[in-house]
């Protein structure tokens, strides 16, 4: 350097380290070492980190939310079934009468399980009333054309009967006049 300022260097030394007295370059300033204030030489408490006060706290809360869904879908969501594309297949039976009518009483309830045979409900009776005694009257008027034709049947014979016993009359009649004529 061409200045005629002389150069000062600022040499630190390591902390505990003896200084020794610069001898080789009157210019160089060596700052002594400083010791450290009388509070600054117990050891500072650690301070706890954020790290590891949050990283519990955010493990148990991931851990009960764990926990609660699982509950949940132990409880309820294995049970809800979604999807897009799904089919429902059945055991179904189909049930027909024989007869038509108005339902008078259901015998079974919902879910229920039946054997086949077993009556699962009972049809108003009231119009198969109405037909059986509308049956009934039309029994008995047969049964008075029957009586009607039968006794038809027995005038006829007595009608024959009665020609009959005239033709036998007319044939003895007849008879008589021939006798009486020779």
């Amino acid at each position: 350097m061409s200045s005629n300022t002389p150069a000062t260097a600022e040499v630190r030394p390591f902390p505990n380290a003896k200084v020794a007295p610069a001898t080789e370059a009157p210019d160089v300033h060596v700052q002594p070492a400083v010791a450290p204030p009388p509070e600054a030489e117990a050891p500072a408490k650690k301070k706890r980190s954020v790290r590891s006060f949050l990283l519990p706290i955010i493990g148990l809360a991931l851990l009960s939310g764990g926990a609660w869904y699982g509950y949940d879908y132990w409880t309820t969501g294995r049970f809800m079934i979604s999807t897009d594309d799904a089919y429902v297949q059945a055991d179904m039976s189909f049930v027909s009468p024989k007869i038509s009518g108005y339902v008078d009483q259901i015998l079974v309830s919902e879910n229920q399980q039946v054997k086949a045979g077993d009556p699962l409900l009972t049809i108003d009776a009231g119009d198969y009333k109405i037909a059986v005694a509308q049956a009934e009257a039309q029994i008995a008027t047969l049964a008075k054309t029957l009586d009607r034709i039968d006794a038809q049947t027995k005038a006829a014979q007595a009608s024959l009967q009665q020609a009959q016993a005239q033709k036998v009359a007319d044939q003895a009649a007849a008879d008589n006049a021939g006798r009486a004529q020779q």
